[in-house]
């Protein structure tokens, strides 16, 4: 009987201790407090570097940025189709140049309050930093902190979407000092969704945040460096989530669910004004409709980019509805184009002359960039039967940059990041940083007549609260002072068993963190 007894209880320790390493995955108990109800712990895994910092305006690696999303928040956040998301901001009124922001009702972790003033002190250290945030704040004159609720941006230009750069995090004024005994300084004090444990080695929920929480309570935390640390984890499954915007065209894969995060990153041909016809709008237009972009987007990016329709990115509703460049070929107006304009001749190679003159151009591009350099060998692929013959000159980055500088060019493929605001004046209007070889071209009238307003005086009328953001849609792809392509888009992966990921954005990969489920 005794042996019967012993059997039968190892029988039931196995089962007990099979049953607690089950849990140990997607969920275990807790003990409440005061002896309450077991709070069932739901975990997932990430991965951060301990040798990198979290104070948002210092961190360097993508993967500490990112978990600074979870610590701060900000006045707003952008979603995937480039809408406004409310945080902090309870409202935001834009007039003129003044947009003033009314605060929530909100406290820090460490239970103080929010206020006017910490976004100020968080606005400076966003700009002393002179990084990523500094960038997007390039429109602001002074910040104010009219009162303990509200804040006053003064910027330099009337800018009707200034508040989709608001994304800058918050801390609270001063806490980005503070250090420990060992003089070493302490994560800034925020009133995002998580914190820190006291080891660091987890994140677990702030029980003082004033949204919405979700079924994630604990966060477990990985140490990955560097890139090749980060390839291993990806790899081998131990990360649950993983962001890649293939900037460089190569991509870490992860088994798992994928989503396509949308990036303002605008792919396109930029032109030298300067050189022959491309000075005509006509023979721009002709190389822009001679351009396949959903071909483009399936062999050049492997599906991670997103055809131009016009100059804005496409899944933004301002704009989607008046955007109307074809996407697919169109030889019929390539040919209408460069004949209207005198290139009715073809020579030996197929190629379109008229006098002494032929549509044969150079096409630079980054040798480094694999993506950007399939581009354009597909795209001078494309135009040949037209009659244009495009010679891609793939050069390092450091030689590519120098000869756009120098304007040593007559066509390039470059990319560019567009700010959530949406302002690309610097691309098409002559003088801006990256306008390189952009002239206004002005029409000839007859005498007497007043010249019609040029893109760029468009874009700038638009910047002084006299024209619609449409009448910058239509005078930009009337004149097409650069060719749009494609936009890029970025990848997150996920692992199978979290549900509901649907909504992440490169503004915020955890936008909807409060939502997820583990199967």
């Amino acid at each position: 009987m005794k042996k019967i007894l012993s059997i039968l209880l190892v029988f039931v320790l196995v089962i007990i201790l099979g049953a607690c390493a089950k849990n140990e995955g997607g969920g275990s108990s807790q003990k409440g407090e005061n002896g309450s109800k077991p709070q069932e712990v739901k975990t997932i895994t990430l991965l951060y570097s301990t040798s990198d910092s979290f104070n948002p305006y210092e961190s360097i690696t993508d993967q500490n940025r990112q978990i600074a999303k979870l610590l701060f928040e900000p006045l707003v956040k952008i979603d995937n189709e480039f809408n406004t998301v409310m945080c902090l901001a309870q409202d935001i009124k834009n007039e003129g140049t003044t947009c003033t922001v009314t605060l929530k009702t909100v406290s820090f972790s460490d239970g103080t309050m929010l206020t006017a003033d910490d976004v100020v002190y968080s606005y400076k250290a966003a700009v002393a930093a002179n990084g990523l945030y500094a960038s997007k704040l390039y429109e602001v004159k002074s910040v104010t902190a009219a009162d303990s609720k509200t804040v006053v941006f003064e910027l330099k230009k009337v800018d009707p979407y200034f508040q989709n750069v608001l994304y800058f995090p918050i801390f609270k004024a001063g806490s980005d000092k503070l250090t420990n005994e060992d003089s070493v300084k302490l994560v800034p004090i925020g009133c995002g969704r998580y914190v820190f444990n006291d080891d660091k080695t987890e994140l677990l929920q702030n029980k003082k945040y004033y949204g919405k929480q979700g079924n994630i309570n604990v966060i477990r935390l990985i140490n990955a460096p560097d890139r090749e640390s980060v390839a291993h984890y990806v790899e081998i499954g131990a990360a649950d989530i993983y962001f890649n915007d293939i900037s460089d065209g190569e991509i870490i894969r992860m088994s798992g669910q994928k989503f396509d995060i949308n990036l303002n990153n605008l792919v396109y041909i930029g032109v030298n004004h300067s050189v022959g016809d491309l000075s005509q709008a006509l023979l721009r237009q002709a190389i822009s409709s001679g351009i396949d972009r959903n071909s483009i987007c399936a062999n050049a990016y492997y599906n991670n980019a997103l055809s131009a329709k016009g100059f804005f990115i496409p899944v933004w509703d301002v704009t989607k509805s008046v955007q109307n460049i074809q996407t697919s070929q169109n030889s019929q107006i390539t040919i209408e184009n460069l004949e209207e304009i005198g290139y009715n001749s073809l020579d030996g190679e197929g190629v379109r002359y008229k006098g002494g003159r032929s549509l044969r151009f150079n096409l630079l591009v980054n040798e480094e960039n694999r993506s950007r350099v399939a581009a354009a060998e597909l795209i001078a692929e494309q135009l040949l039967p037209l009659g244009i013959k495009l010679t891609v000159v793939k050069v390092s980055f450091q030689q590519y940059q120098k000869r756009l500088q120098n304007g040593e060019f007559q066509l390039y493929l470059g990319e560019v990041n567009i700010t959530e605001n949406m302002d690309i004046s610097s691309l098409v209007v002559p003088g801006g940083s990256a306008a390189y070889g952009v002239n206004s071209t002005v029409p000839e009238v007859a005498e007497g007549e007043t010249p019609p307003a040029t893109a760029a005086d468009i874009v700038n009328s638009f910047y002084k609260g006299q024209a619609e953001i449409t009448d910058v849609v239509s005078a930009l792809q009337t004149e097409m002072p650069v060719i749009p392509v494609c936009y890029r888009t970025g990848v997150l992966f996920c692992e199978d068993g979290i549900m509901n990921v649907n909504g992440a954005s490169q503004n915020d990969i955890f936008l909807n963190i409060h939502s997820y489920k583990l199967k």
